[in-house]
């Protein structure tokens, strides 16, 4: 009985390290910044919902800043675009915070403020905050479905997704790609090759 739970402890562990491996090898491509402690969960929810949502009909994007003439109001984490309909269909805000409680009142402070944003009929400029790529509003009025995603075990928070990694596993994963791409063997934001 005692070498079953072992064997069993073992198997979880292994398949946890090797979803982990398959993370990283489809990040380690990606010029992204890990200083910022949240990209990594932005990150490893682009890639949970590009496997929902896969290429061609959708795109997956993270990082999109809108905001008017004078400033930023606000940045979506993980967009979904509808190739075919030339349309977003779901925005998520993703908070991996220690606190889930207050990172769920985030997300949905911040999908007020987006909402509010579209609802004034001012014109707004979205861009990417990593290409630089502008989007056209049209893409942003109709969007029907926001959701929230986090850490494992944050559903009961009000978490609508929850990542498969926890918090402390994010955290070391963070640090697996910085060290990665300080020794250049990972694509580096500020380096050019």
């Amino acid at each position: 009985m005692k070498s079953l739970i072992l064997i069993t402890v073992f198997l979880s562990s292994s398949l946890a390290r090797a979803s982990w491996e398959e993370d990283f090898q489809l990040l380690k491509d990606f010029a992204v910044s890990y200083e910022a402690s949240g990209t990594i969960c932005e990150e490893i929810a682009r890639l949970d919902m590009q496997e929902e949502y896969p290429s061609p009909q959708y795109s997956v994007i993270n990082g999109i800043a809108y905001g008017d003439e004078e400033r930023v109001i606000g940045e979506l984490d993980v967009v979904i675009f509808d190739n075919n309909l030339q349309a977003v269909i779901k925005i998520a805000e993703v908070k991996c915070w220690k606190d889930p409680k207050a990172g769920i009142e985030k997300a949905h402070e911040q999908r007020a403020r987006f909402i509010k944003a579209i609802r004034t009929g001012k014109p707004l400029r979205f861009f990417s905050t990593s290409s630089e790529e502008v989007f056209p509003q049209s893409q942003f009025q109709n969007v029907k479905e926001f959701f929230s995603i986090a850490q494992k075990g944050t559903s009961t928070f009000g978490f609508e997704r929850e990542l498969e990694y926890t918090l402390l596993e994010l955290k070391n994963y963070r640090f697996e790609m910085i060290r990665c791409q300080n020794q250049g063997k990972c694509a580096h934001p500020f380096k050019r090759k």
